[in-house]
C-alpha cells in the first residue's frame, strides 16, 4: 500500500515540476529562446493575374417616330393621307351599309383631309409623345486582369523554396522549422 501511495505522490510531483516548466516564458507552442522565429530570405516575388469577366448592360433607345416614318414634311402628310383614308372608308361604309361608291368616297375625303391635318396634328403633338422611344439592352462583356496572389521563392539555410501567398512577402518570410511559410 505504501508503494502505491509512494507511486502516486511521485506521479503528482513529476506533473507538477512538468505543468511548470510548460508555462514558463518561452515556452509556449514551442517557440522559444531555443526556438527563435525564422526567416528566410525571398529572392524573386512575381504577381498572379486571373481573367475575370464581367457583364456590363448597355441601353441603345430609338427615338425616331416609327422607325424613320414622320421624318420630314412629305412623309407627316403622307401618314396624314393614310391615316384619314382608313378612317374615312370606314366611316363611309358604315354610313352607306355597304356601298362601294360611299366606301371610296368617304377614303377620298378622309385622305384629303388627313393630307392638311397631318403636318398640323404634329406641330402641336411631336412624334416622341405618339409613340415612345424603343429601348434595347445589350450586355457586353469587359474583361480585366485581377491580382490574385504572388509566386514567391525564397532561401532558407542554403536551399531555394517556392511557394504561393496572397499579398507580398516583403524582403523576408517566416517559416517554421519545416521551412514552410507561416501565416500565408
Amino acid at each position: 500500500m505504501k508503494k502505491i501511495s509512494a507511486l502516486t505522490t511521485l506521479a503528482l510531483v513529476l506533473a507538477a515540476a512538468a505543468g511548470n516548466v510548460a508555462a514558463r516564458p518561452g515556452h509556449h507552442d514551442g517557440w522559444g529562446p531555443r526556438h527563435a522565429q525564422r526567416y528566410g530570405r525571398v529572392v524573386d516575388v512575381n504577381p498572379i493575374y486571373d481573367t475575370v469577366e464581367v457583364n456590363v448592360p448597355e441601353q441603345y433607345c430609338n427615338d425616331s417616330y416609327l422607325g424613320g416614318v414622320a421624318s420630314d414634311l412629305n412623309q407627316v402628310q403622307l401618314a396624314g393621307a393614310v391615316a384619314g383614308g382608313v378612317v374615312g372608308g370606314l366611316a363611309g361604309d358604315q354610313l352607306s351599309q355597304g356601298r362601294a361608291v360611299m366606301t371610296v368616297a368617304g377614303t377620298v375625303l378622309g385622305a384629303t383631309i388627313g393630307y392638311q391635318v397631318g403636318p398640323r396634328v404634329a406641330e402641336y403633338y411631336p412624334a416622341a409623345d405618339w409613340f415612345p422611344a424603343g429601348c434595347e439592352t445589350v450586355d457586353r462583356i469587359e474583361t480585366s486582369e485581377e491580382l490574385v496572389g504572388y509566386r514567391v521563392k525564397y532561401r532558407y539555410r542554403g536551399h531555394v523554396y517556392h511557394t504561393r501567398t496572397h499579398e507580398h512577402p516583403g524582403k523576408r518570410i517566416r517559416v517554421d522549422r519545416r521551412a514552410r511559410p507561416i501565416h500565408f
